[in-house]
């Protein structure tokens, strides 16, 4: 849809929340503009990994192959204490079309995501910035300015900043920043091509733990290596990048190669930087939202940052749709708030105490170096943590949009739907992820009783918002564990998790819990 000057959406700041915000908004017939004060998109590296559950996301929003052909596919990860090998992780197991993680840099994820924009008819509007706002009850007017002084205030229906953590959108809206600054933590980053006893590989990556030091090395297209290095922080009034020369003999001491020499490459990126963990009080404040880095901010360990901020756009896009389209109640976009605050709040919690990327003392790493080879050793530990950074785990149980009403398998209401194969009602098989869609919720049901699948239907009919019927069966073993027994129904919600689950043979919970969030015709 093209821009238009009085948009329903103005979303301000073109990384990579805002952008993919903008793509799924205007797929939902939303009309949107998206502006950035920036002269184009960012060539800084930053963020340089994308999830399992961020791919996903891409995927149902049309964009992906742009990814898979132009990123590298991580197949492993090579883990060292003090110089010498203790185990590795492989990725690959995880149940969806995605597996293995994407190495890829920022500016690229940013380019990629503008051309898609660009594709659909919403250009970004570059140089213009945000100046003033003035937010009621029906809506907002935003001031712009753009590079040459010139001045312009729109009205719009919602405003969503996407600024990054100094979000002059959140100050003008009194949203307080909740958190504080972590202590005796800086992390070192450079992008550069290595000369180093490892074969070259665009599938694995290095992991390397010393004293007081962890350093990831992973190969990024454009034949460079990004290094980040997690150390403890003896001087933290040094605020200027590190050198390469400081670089190199970072990277030096903690793969115990000596030899080692770097060569930067373009974009050059030397980074030295340190962080707080904040969380927004809310997300949404009348017609002002907040996604990504203007929401919440921490250390980048685990490289959850980034694809925490598109999980976020993924789950406000089809709910602010729904609400601006009359087709759900404003309760729905509330529901934003709780569940991204909870998984926010989740990962902070995690970064503290992630004994493998937090630096630490010697005694502690000994302990790891004695122990860690043990549990590496065992397949379960080693696909535990695969799941654990593929995101695909985070879930909204939680929040006020999963009721459940009886126990089904291992799955719970606010859980992601999980890619099992199953026999569809036309009698073939697919994965049930084929089912679902960002344009619509999914009413699945573990029945073959016709009576009862005229019931959904008639009753899935009442509610503006479309949903769509599919009778399943589970094709094997693994399937069936985890969708539960027959007889159940589970209501799937437009990004993929489980709102809803119960009985097909009572629907009266089901049509109490639509008529919570959903409009009737």
């Amino acid at each position: 849809m093209p821009n238009s000057s009085q948009p329903q959406v103005l979303i301000v700041g073109a990384g990579p929340t805002g952008l993919m915000l903008a793509i799924e908004l205007t797929l939902l017939s939303l009309s949107v503009r998206i502006i950035d004060r920036a002269t184009a998109t960012k060539r800084q590296a930053r963020a340089g990994v994308l999830w399992a559950r961020s791919q996903e996301a891409l995927a149902e929003l049309g964009v992906i192959d742009k990814f898979l052909d132009f990123a590298h596919r991580l197949q492993s990860t090579h883990i060292y204490i003090n110089g010498r090998k203790i185990g590795g992780l492989e990725y690959g197991s995880t149940k969806t079309d995605y597996p293995n993680p994407l190495c890829i840099e920022q500016h690229d994820t940013e380019r990629l995501l503008a051309e898609s924009l660009a594709n659909l008819g919403v250009e970004v509007e570059w140089e213009k910035e945000a100046i003033g706002l003035h937010a009621h009850d029906d809506g907002a007017e935003i001031t712009l300015r753009n590079a040459q002084g010139e001045e312009e205030t729109i009205a719009t229906q919602w405003v969503v900043a996407c600024e990054g953590t100094r979000s002059a959108i959140r100050e003008a809206a009194q949203i307080p920043f909740e958190g504080e600054r972590v202590t005796n933590l800086q992390t070192l980053q450079v992008n550069a091509k290595p000369t180093w006893r490892f074969p070259k590989s665009t599938s694995h990556g290095y992991f390397f733990l010393k004293e007081n030091v962890s350093m990831l090395g992973f190969s990024m297209p454009g034949d460079s290596y990004r290094f980040c290095a997690f150390a403890s922080d003896p001087t933290p009034d040094v605020k200027t990048p590190p050198s390469l020369a400081e670089m190199r003999d970072l990277v030096a001491a903690v793969t115990y190669m000596p030899e080692l020499q770097l060569e930067l490459t373009a974009p050059i990126w030397l980074s030295r930087a340190r962080f707080q963990n904040r969380i927004a009080a809310t997300f949404n404040k009348g017609r002002v939202l907040l996604v990504g880095d203007t929401a919440h901010a921490w250390a980048p360990i685990g490289g959850h940052g980034m694809n925490t901020g598109l999980r976020g756009a993924y789950n406000l896009g089809w709910k602010l749709a729904a609400v601006e389209r009359g087709e759900a109640k404003s309760c729905l976009l509330d529901t934003y708030t709780i569940e991204q605050r909870a998984n926010a709040q989740t990962i902070i919690e995690a970064n503290n105490s992630n004994v493998m990327e937090q630096p630490q003392p010697y005694h502690k790493l000994r302990l790891m170096e004695t122990f860690m080879p043990i549990g590496l050793s065992l397949q379960p530990v080693r696909r535990k943590i695969e799941f654990m950074l593929s995101d695909l785990g985070m879930e909204y149980r939680n929040s006020p949009l999963a009721w459940q009403q009886n126990a089904s398998g291992s799955l719970h209401a606010g859980d992601r739907i999980p890619n099992v194969p199953v026999v569809s009602g036309n009698g073939q098989w697919e994965n049930l992820h084929r089912l679902t869609s960002i344009h619509h919720w999914t009413l699945l049901l573990r029945t073959k009783d016709s009576e009862i699948v005229e019931r959904a239907y008639e009753s899935a009919g009442r509610f503006r918002s479309k949903i769509k019927v599919a009778t399943i069966q589970p094709m094997d073993r693994d399937s069936d564990r985890q969708l539960g027994r027959d007889g159940q129904m589970f209501l799937v919600r437009p990004d993929g998790h489980v709102g809803f689950i119960g009985s097909v043979n009572d629907y009266s919970p089901l049509v109490k819990y639509l008529d919570t969030f959903l409009v009737r015709l």
